[in-house]
């Protein structure tokens, strides 16, 4: 059998030792072990690694795991790791395929299992329970569809470019897009540039709801663009009409609802005009002190005759602001 060099790191100093003992049993090649992040990097760094074989649990911390998996992996981005999970929780499943993982292993299965597993992951297979490849393909399944194309249809972004955007969606940072591209994150950050200056937005954030939006820009300095560009800039900035307006958006668009995203917004912009509420009501109870009821009654009837007159407008459409270029955006 193929010589495959393993670091495993569970959870507890005698977790990691009772598991590499059985597996060492098994005919497997532990060639160091960890029970903490510290250590496990250390190993890493100076022993050559074929497979780590990681607890989704490090330092006390529940999915520390796949953080380090992360650090490892820019570290060294041939090795290949396989997760210990504790449950197979849609949500922790998706966190570790994200964070790199080739192998998806429930404590709960038998060693001989887990063995097989490594072998696998080690050719270049992927390895999960059909459960936890359901929760993944659910999840690629109604994954947002990046959109990037002007009025006339005509796609604004290259190949290369939609896959940073794509890769972008999935939350990764400009050094995991880079590994997973074989780019250096140098060459990402250019691209993120690029992206921004073509759809004329500035932040990872517009760039995110505008490309994963039904909504098209017309060129690259105006129209939709600008405009989710400064909905976004002042729903950020704590104006809860645009807050208003994106909760709004992710509840009816089109049919592709994100109801998680819309009651965000609802949240955050209640919590933004609750202080401007009780400080209003604050200032009518004081001056209702020294005011008579003719001058209240005088004020509401000039409140009635101002609606009465002034035509109905949109309250959720805030001016679009003026598109500043920053770098520091695409980090």
């Amino acid at each position: 059998m193929e010589f495959v060099s393993i670091v495993v790191a569970d959870s507890t100093r005698i977790h990691t030792q009772l598991l590499a003992d059985a597996m060492k049993d098994q005919g497997l090649q532990v060639v160091a072990t960890a029970s903490n992040s510290s250590d496990l990097l250390a190993a890493v760094l100076h022993v050559p690694i074929d497979v780590v074989v990681l607890s989704h649990n490090l330092d006390n911390q529940c999915g520390r795991g796949t953080e380090v998996l992360r650090e490892l992996r820019t570290l060294r981005p041939q090795i290949k790791g396989v997760m210990l999970l504790d449950s197979s929780e849609p949500e922790v499943v998706l966190d570790c395929f994200r964070a790199g993982a080739r192998g998806i292993f429930s404590k709960q299965e038998r060693l001989e299992s887990l063995c097989k597993c490594i072998h696998a992951v080690h050719e270049g297979q992927i390895w999960a329970r059909s459960v936890e490849l359901d929760h993944a393909l659910e999840a690629l399944a109604n994954s947002p569809r990046v959109y990037a194309t002007n009025h006339k249809g005509v796609e604004l972004l290259s190949a290369r470019e939609r896959e940073v955007v794509q890769y972008l969606a999935g939350g990764m940072t400009n050094r995991q897009i880079a590994n997973a591209l074989h780019l250096s994150p140098h060459t990402v950050k250019n691209y993120l540039f690029r992206i921004f200056d073509k759809l004329g937005v500035s932040s990872r954030t517009e760039l995110l709801y505008l490309t994963m939006s039904n909504s098209q820009p017309r060129d690259s300095n105006h129209g939709d663009a600008s405009a989710f560009a400064g909905i976004i800039r002042a729903a950020e900035d704590g104006d809860p009409a645009a807050q208003l307006r994106l909760a709004e958006y992710y509840v009816g668009n089109n049919g592709r609802q994100d109801v998680v995203s819309a009651y965000m917004w609802y949240l955050l912009a209640s919590t933004t005009v609750a202080p401007l509420l009780a400080q209003i009501e604050e200032g009518k109870s004081n001056l209702r002190r020294i005011m008579s009821l003719d001058q209240v009654a005088e004020a509401e009837n000039r409140v009635a005759e101002s609606l009465k007159n002034t035509r109905k407008k949109s309250a959720f459409a805030p001016p679009a602001r003026p598109k500043q270029k920053m770098r520091a955006a695409a980090d």
